[in-house]
């Protein structure tokens, strides 16, 4: 419910606003898992920003860094997708180049892609929609979750009506826009650790999320992830965290 900063956004969003400051009361409990032990952050600053017309440029960079990343992974993947028309122009480009583990392309008539996702030791997931909130894939099954765009809400009349009501574009983005970003990010590398024995790496291939005037609050979202600079140093992080078998897969 949280943007990173407070519970403004969601307060606003629910009506709470208008209950009395005091008859309120607020509480964050921090996360008892050890993320600064099991897990690593990858934010790369190296692809191109992100496009909404299919550049091609553009998602031949994302589809070599996946590849990339589920091969110094050795598969155990989720990849988040914020539009079904990237995912399966990604998976398009992938599809060819890993061989070594099963891929699972979720589409809007294939429901079942979660569950064979769950069903597999090792497999890679193309995923968007239910994925990103309240799907429990414990153990070394789901290792690594990538997030290619940031999760900016979609247009739709309720936005439109926001953008209207703000002073600029600017105040609309930072009010409504990168609170909602921020809370959906939050659910989606939540699908990494479900318990207190999950270790893995998260890796968000958007370059606004380290070149952008919200990077800042994006990163203090991401802040108890520690930050790895490349694929050296997720394959050496692996290595200590993981069992021999996770690599014989």
């Amino acid at each position: 419910m949280s943007d990173g900063r407070s519970f403004e956004y969601f307060e606003k969003e629910s009506g709470v606003d208008r209950v009395r400051k005091d008859r309120k009361q607020y509480s964050s409990t921090p996360s008892p898992f050890d993320y600064a032990r099991n897990t690593r952050l990858y934010l790369p600053d190296d692809l191109p920003m992100p496009s909404d017309t299919g550049d091609e440029k553009y998602v031949s960079a994302i589809a070599e860094r996946i590849t990339e990343l589920v091969k110094v992974t050795h598969g155990h993947t989720a990849i988040l997708f914020t539009s079904y028309r990237m995912l399966n122009a990604v998976y398009e480009k992938v599809k060819n180049r890993i061989s070594e583990y099963e891929l699972i392309r979720m589409t809007r008539s294939n429901r079942n892609a979660i569950r064979d996702f769950k069903k597999k030791d090792n497999s890679v997931l193309f995923a968007s929609g239910s994925m990103w909130e309240g799907v429990d894939c414990a153990g070394d099954k789901l290792s690594s979750v990538i997030i290619v765009r940031l999760p900016f809400p979609l247009r739709s009349a309720a936005m439109e009506e926001k953008k209207s009501a703000s002073a600029n574009v600017s105040a609309f983005i930072n009010e409504y826009a990168v609170p909602e970003m921020l809370i959906k990010l939050r659910q989606g590398v939540g699908r990494l650790i479900r318990c207190e024995t999950d270790t893995g790496l998260i890796s968000v291939l958007d370059t606004r999320a380290v070149r952008s005037g919200y990077s800042e609050r994006v990163q203090a979202v991401l802040s108890k992830y520690p930050r790895v600079e490349n694929l050296d140093e997720i394959r050496e992080f692996l290595h200590s965290v993981k069992p021999k078998e996770y690599f014989e897969v």
